[in-house]
């Protein structure tokens, strides 16, 4: 147990300052508990060798460990209520802060354990984390009573460590295997996150396909379900009936005490009678840790999976921050210049590349190409979500630094064919919202959507108005090149000659942008200043005067 109490500490979940202070306060509740118990014992050995007691002697001893019972009890208390929701949101925040910071395809590895830790872990570890110190009183406790013990009798007091030996050794064979099964069971969690996950992304193909859902529910989720239950079930008990097998040696050993004490080991009744009520009153504490033991063990599980997900995830927020000031560096750029960019998902598995391109500043560049070819996977590797294999940028004849290179990405306000549309203006420091309200007009959208107090009043619209929205919001975000994935292909045919004819037009001239866009919409590809193909993981640039002979 010692080792799960270190780990805990170690966390820094509970702050050390904390830990003393309600452990000093949690010592002092129960040695005045403990005390009270004392007094009382005093005053039945008194009572039963003199005929004569003056209970008023003891009155004030009486009053003043009920006072200070009370007061410590009230503040340690009231300090834990505060303690244990500074534990759990500020589990919360850091692992969101975490997720902030991690990269992109780790993320996405990530995601169930993300959202396991988000649930299951922060609640364990939040309860172990306050357990800490009743644990910990409660073991002062116990050490106090035992010496206190050990001052009444040294004969009982050897005889009565020899049970809790015992009971402790029986008490740790059995919690082994509990913690196996634990471990197994946080291993399903992770498992039935998925599949919830799931149920939830894949909910419109299981609302016109029901039997998915079923299969899903009765196959897949009910097994996992079963399976923790029990699982779950069978690792408290095992600490249930070993916590138990300890209360019958003790409830023995009183038994034992109280029958043959007298006549085996030649001990008074007054003094068998206080050895009885110490042991009553110890029985709590040692409950209180026995009960604490399979808390903790779920906590210790539950922050080594939690550590394991910073490490992979790679906190880069330190990094993140040292750029904020130059992230704008490139905004004015002339020339982006791509050399030999190359990406993998993995040996003898699809990649991309070598792919050399040049982008100018305020064109239009067009990729097309068939399925599977690797036009969004070439977007990722431009926007820095997924890790280059070999590649370098240069901006303006100026070679970027490998350190340098999630600068590009500061350049880039993408609308993903998956987007997600924020409704409020998320890292956008100032609206401007003539430029919205303007946008909304051209995009036809001015008598479904306002601003209201810094945000969309709906997004509550079709896909195609949604990805509108979205591309608003891009432009707010004031990046120097756009860019856009199948971004036309949800719009209707009168909408999609708008954007190509008129919006992207209106885009160069206002907004001094330049566009990168997939598209299949080969009736417009002579909009763009610079047509590439891109086909089995190789970009290659379409001479423009070939243009009539391709369509």
């Amino acid at each position: 147990m010692k080792k799960e109490i270190l780990e805990i500490s170690r966390s820094k979940l509970v702050p050390l300052k904390s830990i003393v202070g309600y452990s000093i306060l949690a010592i002092i509740s129960g040695l005045s508990g403990f005390t009270f118990i004392a007094t009382i014992n005093n005053v039945i050995s008194q009572s039963i060798s003199s005929d004569s007691v003056n209970l008023n002697n003891y009155l004030w001893i009486f009053l003043g460990t009920i006072i200070v019972f009370f007061v410590t009890r009230r503040w340690l208390s009231g300090g834990i209520i505060n303690l244990s929701q500074n534990i759990y949101w500020g589990i919360r925040k850091d692992v969101i802060k975490l997720i902030l910071g991690a990269p992109y395809r780790k993320l996405q590895e990530y995601k169930d354990e993300v959202y396991s830790t988000l649930t299951s872990d922060v609640g364990n570890i939040t309860s172990a984390s306050l357990l800490v110190i009743t644990f910990f009183s409660s073991i002062i406790l116990i050490i106090s009573c035992l010496g206190y013990m050990a001052y009444l009798s040294i004969s009982l007091f050897l005889v009565s460590l020899a049970v809790i030996v015992v009971g402790v050794l029986v008490y740790t064979f059995r919690a082994r295997k509990g913690d196996q099964q634990f471990q197994e069971v946080r291993e399903l969690e992770r498992s039935f996150m998925r599949t919830f996950s799931s149920i939830l992304d894949g909910s419109k193909e299981i609302n016109i396909n029901p039997n998915k859902g079923i299969d899903i529910y009765e196959n897949k989720l009910i097994d996992i379900i079963s399976h923790g239950k029990e699982t779950n079930v069978k690792a408290y008990l095992r600490y249930l009936n070993s916590e138990l097998v300890s209360q019958l040696l003790f409830y023995g050993l009183i038994t034992f005490i109280l029958v043959y004490a007298g006549q085996i080991l030649d001990v008074s009744i007054d003094i068998v009678i206080s050895f009885v009520f110490v042991l009553l009153y110890l029985l709590g504490p040692i409950v209180n840790v026995m009960t604490i033991i399979p808390f903790m063990s779920n906590a210790v599980i539950s922050l080594k999976k939690m550590n394991t997900l910073k490490q992979e995830l790679e906190n880069h927020q330190f990094e993140a921050q040292a750029r904020e000031s130059n992230k704008s560096k490139y905004y004015n750029f002339s020339t982006l210049e791509i050399k030999d960019y190359s990406f993998s998902y993995g040996e003898n598995t699809f990649s991309v590349g070598p792919i050399n391109l040049e982008i100018n500043r305020n064109e239009v560049v067009f990729i097309y190409g068939g399925n599977g070819s690797g036009k969004t996977t070439f977007i990722n590797t431009i926007l820095q979500l997924f890790n280059l294999d070999k590649g370098t940028v240069t901006i303006d004849n100026i070679p970027l630094a490998l350190e340098q290179m999630d600068l590009v990405k500061s350049m880039f306000s993408p609308v993903f064919s998956d987007f997600y549309l924020f409704d409020e203006f998320y890292g956008i420091e100032k609206v401007d919202v003539n430029k919205v309200n303007y946008y909304l007009e051209l995009f036809e959208l001015k008598n479904k959507v306002t601003i209201e107090k810094n945000k969309f009043s709906t997004t509550d619209l079709s896909t195609g108005q949604r990805k509108r929205l979205a591309l608003i919001y891009a432009l707010l975000e004031d990046r120097p090149i756009l860019v856009l994935d199948e971004w036309a292909a949800d719009q209707d045919p009168y909408f999609r000659k708008k954007f190509y004819k008129e919006i992207i037009p209106k885009i160069l001239n206002n907004e001094d942008k330049t566009i990168i866009a997939i598209t299949h919409d080969d009736s417009y590809y002579h909009v763009a200043d610079k047509l590439l193909k891109m086909e089995f993981g190789k970009l290659t640039e379409i001479n423009k005067k070939m243009l009539e002979t391709i369509l």
